[in-house]
């Protein structure tokens, strides 16, 4: 009997733009319920050796204008996973109806966001983190900030 459980990966860490890095926000985690050890309280760690670990969520922090965005939220994204200009090659994902964008922290309409990344002041500061489902390459939340 196998068991499968989706743990939470506290794995950003962001160069802030010296280089990009593709991180794991979720992994699905598939194991046997012999190989799981549970501590005797909430405040313990859990202990599991996984069989196979499956990457469900990739999230790509880039520079906002290393995006391309299609005209509406059907349509196909492109980006460059790195700051400035690279070797890197493009991403290319699918946006949805249910894809969430934000500017500094604020949840956006596509429209606004649209007009936000092509305003936001371009500095060391500024960034953008791309999350999508490795899976259906579907972009699950795009952040941009400055």
């Amino acid at each position: 009997m196998t068991v499968r459980a989706l743990f939470i990966a506290t794995l950003l860490m962001f160069s802030h733009l010296a280089f990009a890095q593709i991180v794991t926000v979720i992994n699905a985690v598939e194991t046997a319920p012999a190989n799981i050890i549970l501590p005797g309280d909430t405040e313990g760690m859990m202990t599991f050796r996984p069989w196979q670990i499956v990457t469900v969520i990739n999230a790509v922090e880039t520079a906002p204008a290393n995006i391309i965005l299609p005209g509406d939220t059907e349509g196909m994204m492109t980006f460059r996973p790195c700051d400035g200009d690279c070797d890197e090659d493009y991403i290319r994902v699918r946006l949805s109806a249910n894809t969430k964008f934000s500017v500094n922290g604020k949840n956006k309409k596509f429209a606004d966001f649209r007009r936000d990344l092509a305003t936001i002041k371009r500095d060391a500061r500024s960034y953008a983190l791309v999350s999508y489902e490795t899976e259906t390459n579907t972009v699950t939340s795009i952040q941009i900030a400055n």
